[in-house]
């Protein structure tokens, strides 16, 4: 059998004594750049999840926000707090905002004005409420909130191009905002310019298609008792001007009644009914005020005491020119004739002074 040689047997021992040490070396060399790998994972791993976290974070602060509030609007006054809530190029939520005017701004707007202001906040309520119904807390990804219109905004407001009151917008949760950018170009058809609660449901939809605020029309259920009550007015009416016609009297009631339609008509009673506007108006001081310095509006007291001027208008005319001759008293018919003449001609002359004041002439 063949054998090694001991100087054989010495020099693959020292061989393998230097492999040894080689891979030794070559660890030790490979060490810095495993670390410096293993330490770059773990950055990246970490990187990936400051941003998560921080998004989760800006939600979780918007949802307590949102409850914190009586309503579930978020009431802001200053541009940084809005702000704060939409930068960035995307955000996990959307944000619903909406322009509020300050109590003296509408005290110096028309009714039109202030009606709309109280319909967009009655709007945005309804809106919280149905939204919430939909779905539990802890999975709201839709916030609405209320920005004032003052100094500190106006900026802002200027960057999202908001130009008219009422205007609100939707800021998508891929809408990109930057803060230093001279508008955020909010698309078209993520605004709404109108007020009523139908139309903000509706537009709410069509942009963000939750199927939570689909607006079905409301049936309109009309009782047996209704449709009894109605034909029994008819009935009654017929009947009272047969009666009427019997004893002479139709042509008279004819008279009076083309008298209330003609008041009614000019008094603007029925746009009132439609647009419900109030019976007066707080000034700035509180105090009620009948008229108002606007040709497009008006209150029910104003249009009841214009109509009614020309009601007296009218009568002064028809007194003077038929009721004073039938007067056989030369001093009486004179006495009636003037006085008639003077409540006619200072009716005209209050028209003619508060339709120069209204339209400001």
């Amino acid at each position: 059998r063949n054998r090694r040689s001991p100087q054989l047997r010495v020099a693959n021992a020292g061989a393998n004594k230097d492999k040894g040490t080689m891979a030794r070396g070559s660890l030790r060399a490979m060490a810095p750049v495993l670390l410096f790998a293993l330490l770059t994972l773990v950055a990246g791993v970490e990187g990936k999840k400051k941003p998560k976290d921080a998004k989760l974070a800006e939600l979780e602060k918007i949802r307590s926000l949102s409850w914190e509030s009586v309503d579930g609007i978020i009431y802001l006054d200053k541009a940084a707090d809005l702000t704060e809530l939409i930068e960035g190029t995307s955000r996990p939520y959307s944000v619903v905002v909406s322009v509020r005017l300050v109590d003296k701004m509408l005290q110096n707007e028309g009714v039109k004005t202030q009606k709309h202001a109280t319909a967009i906040v009655e709007s945005m309520r309804a809106a919280v409420k149905r939204y919430r119904s939909s779905r539990p807390r802890d999975q709201e990804e839709l916030f609405f909130v209320s920005l004032e219109y003052n100094q500190d905004t106006q900026r802002l407001f200027e960057k999202l191009e908001v130009q008219s009151f009422p205007t609100t917008l939707v800021v998508g949760r891929s809408q990109r905002v930057v803060a230093h950018d001279p508008t955020f170009r909010i698309p078209r058809e993520a605004r709404f310019t109108q007020s009523g609660k139908k139309d903000f449901y509706d537009f709410l939809e069509d942009f963000l298609s939750l199927g939570v605020f689909d607006a079905k029309d409301e049936k309109v259920s009309v009782s047996v008792f209704n449709i009894v009550f109605g034909y029994a007015v008819i009935i009654l009416a017929a009947r009272a001007l047969w009666f009427f016609s019997q004893k002479g009297l139709l042509v008279p009631l004819m008279a009076i009644g083309s008298i209330v339609v003609f008041w009614v008509s000019t008094s603007g009673l029925i746009k009132c009914i439609i647009h419900n506007l109030p019976m007066v108006v707080g000034d700035r001081n509180g105090n009620p005020q009948v008229f108002i310095a606007d040709s497009r509006q008006q209150t029910i007291t104003e249009g009841i005491v214009m109509s009614s001027c020309y009601l007296v208008i009218a009568a002064c005319i028809s007194s003077f020119t038929y009721v004073g001759k039938t007067f056989v008293d030369s001093a009486f018919k004179s006495f009636f004739l003037w006085a008639v003449f003077v409540v006619g001609t200072m009716t005209y002359a209050f028209v003619i002074d508060t339709f120069k004041w209204g339209v400001g002439a």
